[in-house]
């Protein structure tokens, strides 16, 4: 097979009241002395401190997971991710190791912040108005809060983790459709066929055939009865093996390549027809997607500023 196919802490500042109490002070008179002056301390009033005095209070800081570009993942929503995760595989699933898990929902929750990041500076902005329709729209579709709760619940979400991950969620979901839609509906593609063979004996048999005169089309449905080696029309980016598409695009129509050696056998290619303006099949359409976003995270991730905290 050639082609791809595959979420609040609240700071609480606790400011403590002081009362500050003057105390008088009296005096005592002698019959024939005159009256002591008291010293004027003694007898103004005790002055408050101005507020500049109080130390401000420090913010209890949130346990990080890590933090991109100066923003926390807090280390409860991973834990929570973790869990969330887990539970989504099935009992005939085997569950990977606790080292490749955290991995991967690390990986995913830094790239869901990027993503956000990436959004909202570029103009878009999750109101909460929107947090609020979106959460009327889920109590619509389960039926009463009772049941929102009970789902929250059962997936390891407190109401301000919850409605985190929505905002962070659309976010990212924004950025992801700007990343899709930056692929056009037809780039440059070529129509290719192949010889494809198990051993190496039997490619270089084939191409000692090619050589002696035997048609290519002859060969290829001799190798391959069920499709006679048709690749169909492809883009660059797409094909599972990199050293074929690359032969391929370098081809002139009608001609075929030396034997390529990949993990799973050996190829002899055939251009059949190029255009550098085809259409996208959806399949196509989606890989050339999703590898935009695996590049377009790579670049951001090779530029942020991530800082892993916990252990």
């Amino acid at each position: 097979m050639l082609i791809k196919g595959k979420i609040i802490l609240k700071a609480l500042i606790i400011i403590v009241g002081v009362a500050l109490i003057a105390t008088g002070c009296g005096s005592s008179v002698n019959e024939t002395a005159t009256p002591q002056v008291m010293p004027t301390a003694a007898i103004n009033p005790i002055e408050s401190p101005t507020p500049s005095a109080f130390p401000t209070p420090t913010p209890i800081p949130i346990p990080a997971a890590a933090i991109v570009n100066g923003e926390v993942i807090p280390l409860s929503y991973f834990e929570h991710e973790v869990q969330r995760y887990k539970a989504s595989f099935s009992e005939e699933e085997t569950l990977p190791s606790d080292a490749e898990i955290s991995e991967h929902v690390l990986n995913t929750l830094i790239e869901q912040q990027l993503l956000s990041q990436v959004a909202r500076a570029s103009g878009y902005t999750f109101t909460d108005q929107m947090l609020e329709e979106k959460i009327a729209n889920l109590l619509a579709e389960l039926g009463s809060g009772s049941a929102l709760t009970s789902w929250m619940q059962a997936n390891f979400y407190d109401d301000a983790e919850f409605r985190m991950a929505l905002r962070l969620g659309s976010e990212a979901a924004w950025q992801r459709d700007q990343i899709a839609a930056s692929v056009p509906d037809a780039v440059e593609q070529v129509r290719a066929r192949q010889i494809f063979s198990r051993t190496a004996e039997e490619a270089q048999y084939a191409m000692a055939s090619l050589n002696s005169g035997v048609s290519f089309d002859e060969l290829a449905w001799r190798y391959s009865p069920e499709t006679g080696g048709e690749l169909g029309w492809f883009p660059r980016g797409y094909l599972l093996f990199p050293a074929i598409e690359e032969v391929a695009f370098s081809l002139p129509v009608g001609m075929h390549s030396e034997i390529i050696q990949t993990e799973i056998g050996y190829h002899i290619i055939e251009v059949m027809e190029y255009v550098d303006s085809y259409p996208l099949t959806t399949d196509a359409k989606l890989s050339l997607q999703a590898k935009a976003l695996a590049d377009w995270l790579q670049a951001e991730r090779a530029k942020a500023q991530i800082e892993i905290t916990m252990p």
